[in-house]
């Protein structure tokens, strides 16, 4: 008898060692690649991969990951982003700076003008807080685009249908 995997479980536990190692070793998150990697755990464990759910990355000054969470879900093509939500989420774990995530479940990375502008009020309002927007990465399957770059990310090997 064969025992059935928990893939949920097993993603919690990798972005559980993730974050720990990175406050342990000091490790720092460096690039919009190495933050698609956490993205795409994070997603895997809590997310609800057919409709858009947006999180974030909270880093402290050393760049180092403190938490990672998801903080809405939407619809398949939208998920309510409220600076209130995104301020808490980072105030109360002390985080310095943030790097925003969001899927898009049609498969298409590409950010949309609505991704833009939230992207650029987002910034400027949790700069008050003196909380800095590093990135906002949109996951689609195997792509992801980091805003802040303007660039297609590479976190993972082609596989179709990963996320």
């Amino acid at each position: 008898m064969s025992k059935k995997i928990d893939y949920r479980q097993m993603a919690q536990q990798c972005l559980n060692h993730l974050v720990r190692e990175t406050r342990v070793n000091g490790r720092s998150i460096t690039d919009p690649e190495e933050a698609a990697q956490f993205v795409a755990l994070a997603l895997l464990a809590h997310g609800d991969l057919q409709r858009e759910n947006l999180g974030l990355i909270c880093l402290n000054t050393s760049n180092r990951v403190v938490d990672v969470r998801l903080i809405a879900q939407g619809t398949v093509n939208q998920a309510p982003v409220y600076l209130r939500e995104v301020a808490r989420a980072a105030l109360l774990v002390s985080a310095t700076g943030i790097i925003l995530f969001h899927n898009h479940p049609g498969g298409q990375a590409q950010p949309s003008a609505e991704d833009l502008a939230v992207t650029k009020s987002l910034a400027e309002a949790l700069q008050m807080l003196e909380i800095m927007l590093y990135d906002h990465l949109i996951i689609a399957g195997n792509e992801a685009y980091s805003i802040m770059g303007n660039r297609r990310v590479q976190f993972a090997p082609d596989q179709p249908g990963l996320l």
